[in-house]
């Protein structure tokens, strides 16, 4: 029974350490003194591997097996959070590009790929 109990810790620590996800949700786009937000429904897909966050730049993240959480201020700032149980999630990134300052928003239904 122990050793059951212990399988079904490690193979949910697992899951939450690496997971690839087919996110579909609405994304927001926003270019920091231009008139308005560009909106538009999106699919998006997330890998996390050994709770890192796989990107253009590699996030560590955080875990309490319910939530996982990234954030980061290397070049932009960037926070996502996706729940584990409801299969949510939410990205937010704000940077500088050549055109300017813009901020970024996601927010999504995701299912495991």
């Amino acid at each position: 029974m122990i050793k059951f109990l212990l399988l079904m810790i490690f193979s949910s620590l697992a899951f939450a350490n690496n997971l690839s996800l087919s996110c579909s949700g609405i994304s927001q786009f926003e270019l920091v003194g231009a008139t308005g937000v560009k909106e538009e429904k999106q699919e998006r897909e997330y890998i996390f591997n050994d709770l890192i966050l796989k990107d253009l730049n590699d996030i560590q993240c955080i875990s309490d097996n319910e939530i996982i959480e990234c954030d980061s201020n290397f070049l932009n700032v960037r926070s996502l959070k996706f729940d584990l149980k409801s299969m949510k999630l939410t990205d937010f990134i704000s940077g500088n590009k050549g055109f300017g300052q813009y901020i970024e928003s996601f927010k999504g239904q995701c299912q495991k790929k």
